[in-house]
């Protein structure tokens, strides 16, 4: 009987390490996707604040882009009374052979008018 379960503990091993390092691995993943989402919110909230004060598009875009990291795009819509700038990024998972997630952030701010009294 000893002879039949001799390889067992390792087969068991192997499998438990396995999921341990694939549960380590989501883990891991679902942090870097909620790392990403808030770098771009905020890259997103710079970004308006930066287009509504009248920057410059070129000024706005690095900015943001510096903020947001790596594989970002950002998207400035001036509209009337708000500016609203959205970025977006695309995540890779720590899970080789996964899909990236894409998050994305967007944020509105008032656009400020020029040769307006200051404080009202």
């Amino acid at each position: 009987m000893r002879n039949r379960e001799a390889g067992s503990v390792t087969a068991e091993l192997a499998i438990g390490l396995l999921s341990v390092t694939t549960v380590l691995a989501g883990l891991c993943s679902v942090v870097l996707v909620a790392m990403a989402q808030v770098r771009v919110g905020d890259a997103a909230a710079a970004g308006a604040r930066l287009a509504a004060r009248g920057e410059g598009a070129a000024h706005v875009q690095a900015v943001t882009l510096d903020l947001a990291g790596a594989n970002s795009q950002v998207s400035v819509s001036p509209g009337g009374s708000l500016t609203t700038v959205t970025v977006t990024r695309s995540v890779p998972l720590a899970l080789p052979g996964t899909p990236s997630v894409r998050v994305i952030g967007t944020a509105s701010a008032v656009t400020e008018v020029s040769g307006a009294a200051d404080g009202f």
